[in-house]
């Protein structure tokens, strides 16, 4: 886990499910906040 203010490391993320970009990219030199659902692909 990150603190508040560390920077994330230039990582690919998805999308949709046939697109890929970059935090950096998404980000564009502003703060972001990403979130996880990881129940989302569950079959629950």
């Amino acid at each position: 886990m990150l603190d508040a203010g560390n920077h994330v490391p230039d990582v690919n993320v998805a999308v949709t499910q046939n697109e890929m970009t970059t935090i950096a990219e998404l980000a564009q030199d502003r703060p972001i906040l990403l979130l996880f659902y990881l129940f989302d692909w569950s079959s629950t």
